[in-house]
């Protein structure tokens, strides 16, 4: 006969260890702050012991206890928590390879917009004897330039005034810009970027923090890479909404062969009271457009900045042409601008009339700002409990797999061998059997 025990060295040290030093003696019956350094087996133990013991020994329901970790690489600990959640996910049957959501929404920053100071008015740390006596020499020994406008004399024009962003800056989160929008009114904002994906979009995937200026359309590489990382999963279908339809987004994912579903309101004829480019015949073999009057639109220039192809009229058939008053009424030579990425924002309007390409731009609204609304109302995320973007992308993470986890254990059969899975690990543990934590809070030493 004999008899064979388990034991783990990290939870009999942190049961122990809290034995002996009991974290919930207070005098003013105030909810204990407790602070754990670094976060290896033995944090992670104690801070499951601690919330546990908290639970049993806490005298109202709703009282929750504030939790402080302390950890040189949080911000890493804390993406691969949210990773783990994906996979909890997977457990439950919820990630598949499907469709990718993508969209981003705005979140209030902590500082007021009180704390707004000029730029040039930061306090910066005194200069060195030597530094102050080099700079007043350089200064002397500069001439000074008399204002002049162009043609040699008089004042010079008025310069044109910097954005916002550029001229203001908060003291108390330097980091946080300002955004001015009639459904946002005029805060300064982060911004969060969210993938959903998995079946029926259920699995948050990707959530990237910035700052609240940042434009969209530039960070949907950013947000697919991540998911892709996170998740492991493919992207065989992009679905967002019209800020993402842009000729650089519609070029990469096209090149990458990656079908879309973004409507493409930037794109086609801004004008509406002459002909667009409906009523021209794309030439391919002779890269040209064919008029209704016959004439040819060859290419004439190549406009970077917008990532398109020029083609222009030949000069004077158009002042005496009979459909000038539908196409040109100025009498000047037509021009027309096709896309870089033409043929993918073709192929991309075909999905979007289709009847699959409208129950994806439904399904968005659903996956995806639904998130948002619950992110929002129920888990803290319509303003930044943190400073500095780095801390606010630790909150989007934490919220992330708060709802992952939340899903995830809706659709987990509630059977023995599900009970045992190796992903409950203390983390897990902690935020799935305790409401009584005000939310972990993660600093950078």
């Amino acid at each position: 006969m004999f008899r064979l025990d388990f034991l783990n060295v990290f939870e009999s040290g942190a049961r122990a260890l809290l034995n002996e030093h009991p974290p919930f003696m207070t005098v003013n019956r105030q909810p204990p702050h407790i602070t754990v350094v670094g976060l290896g087996w033995l944090a992670e133990s104690l801070i499951a012991q601690t919330a546990r013991m908290w639970r049993e020994q806490r005298t109202k329901a709703n009282q929750r206890l504030r939790l402080t970790i302390v950890d040189g690489n949080a911000s890493a600990r804390l993406e691969e928590f949210f990773r783990q959640s994906i996979e909890l996910c997977r457990q439950a049957g919820l990630v598949e390879e499907g469709p990718v959501y993508v969209d981003s929404t705005l979140i209030r920053a902590g500082a007021s917009m009180d704390s707004l100071i000029r730029r040039e008015d930061l306090v910066r740390p005194p200069l060195s004897i030597a530094e102050y006596l080099q700079r007043l020499d350089q200064e002397a020994g500069e001439p000074e330039e008399e204002p002049r406008d162009d043609a040699g004399g008089g004042p010079s024009p008025p310069r044109k005034p910097l954005p916002p962003n550029q001229k203001l800056v908060s003291r108390t989160d330097p980091e946080a810009t300002l955004v001015n929008r009639p459904d946002f009114g005029r805060h300064l904002a982060y911004k969060a970027h969210l993938a959903v994906a998995g079946r029926q979009g259920q699995v948050i995937t990707a959530a990237v923090a910035t700052t609240g200026a940042a434009a969209d359309e530039h960070l949907l590489a950013e947000v697919l890479w991540q998911h892709r990382r996170l998740s492991r999963l493919g992207v065989p279908e992009v679905v967002a909404d019209a800020k993402y339809g842009t000729t650089g987004n519609f070029l990469y994912l096209g090149q990458l062969g990656i079908p879309t579903v973004i409507p493409t309101t930037r794109f086609g004829n801004m004008r509406r009271d002459i002909w667009g480019r409906e009523h021209f015949v794309w030439l391919a073999a002779e890269d040209a457009y064919l008029c209704p009057a016959g004439e040819k639109l060859r290419r004439h220039t190549n406009v970077r900045g917008t990532c398109r192809v020029q083609y222009r009229a030949p000069r004077g058939s158009c002042s005496t042409c009979v459909y000038r008053r539908q196409c040109t009424p100025s009498g000047s030579e037509r021009t027309i601008h096709r896309s870089w990425a033409q043929e993918f924002v073709e192929a991309n309007e075909e999905r979007l009339a289709s009847p699959l390409g409208k129950q994806r731009l439904v399904e968005r609204q659903i996956y995806v700002e639904g998130p948002f609304g619950l992110a929002k109302e129920l888990h803290g995320l319509r303003q930044t409990r943190f400073r500095g973007r780095r801390r606010v992308q630790i909150q989007v993470w934490l919220t992330a797999a708060a709802m992952n986890i939340k899903k995830a254990v809706k659709h987990t059969p509630q059977s023995p061998e599900r009970r045992g899975t190796p992903l409950l690990r203390p983390w897990l543990r902690l935020l799935l059997s305790l409401g009584s934590l005000s939310g972990p809070r993660l600093a950078h030493v």
